[in-house]
């Protein structure tokens, strides 16, 4: 059987895991009460033949009923939505896999819509806008969407401190390695926590107008911020 757990890359940590929501069985359901209705007319039919055609298309459809829903409980068992604190994640399938892997610093919106009864039953269908070429991604039947569309803006808040923190550290890195040739002159102090790309581009400038960042070094990590924009 296929996994029914996301592999995680090298240092990723699991911060949402979920099945879809219990509405994914609607149809089977549906199909049980259909079934239960045709027993009903069989208990309550006088005519013998018509009796038996009732409990044979009964027995039929009871049959039908079991493999699909057997085929769907697989189905759900191996569909997982994900959340991770480097991307965002989808799988399913059994025979045929399917998975979906959008970075969080390629998210650029993310939307949820719920009707009136999928409200009342806590379901929704969550959209995420991404750059690329994949663009908007829909998925299905994701229980409290609301609180999946905060954990992912969340997630995506915590991946930019960090890409400001690790840019930072990698230009002080690489002017320590240089020997500091600016004439002795001290680093600023790297972007606080919660900074944006304006900030950490303003930062650049500002090694750039030092001297201590060549003109090449600046456009290459100014293009490496503004694409993560």
């Amino acid at each position: 059987m296929a996994a029914s757990q996301l592999d995680l890359m090298p240092g990723e940590k699991m911060v949402l895991s979920a099945n879809p929501h219990w509405w994914y069985f609607w149809k089977q359901v549906a199909a049980a009460a259909g079934i239960l209705g045709l027993i009903l007319l069989a208990l309550w039919a006088d005519d013998g033949a018509l009796d038996a055609a009732f409990k044979w298309l009964a027995a039929v459809a009871f049959v039908i009923l079991l493999v699909d829903t057997g085929y769907e409980l697989v189905q759900w068992r191996t569909t997982r939505f994900a959340i991770t604190d480097q991307r965002v994640a989808y799988q399913s399938g059994v025979i045929r896999r399917r998975g979906v892997s959008i970075p969080l610093n390629r998210i650029n919106n993310v939307n949820f819509e719920q009707s009136m009864i999928a409200r009342m039953l806590d379901n929704g269908i969550v959209t995420i806008e991404s750059a690329g070429e994949t663009g908007d991604s829909v998925f299905e039947n994701i229980p409290n969407p609301a609180k999946v569309r905060n954990l992912i803006f969340a997630q995506m808040e915590a991946d930019e401190q960090a890409d400001s923190h690790r840019d930072a550290a990698a230009i002080r890195d690489a002017l320590g390695e240089r020997g500091m040739s600016g004439g002795g002159q001290t680093l600023p102090p790297p972007a606080p926590a919660g900074s944006s790309a304006h900030d950490r581009l303003d930062e650049l400038d500002q090694l750039r107008r030092q001297g201590l960042v060549s003109e090449a070094e600046f456009e290459a990590k100014r293009k490496q911020i503004v694409d993560d924009i």
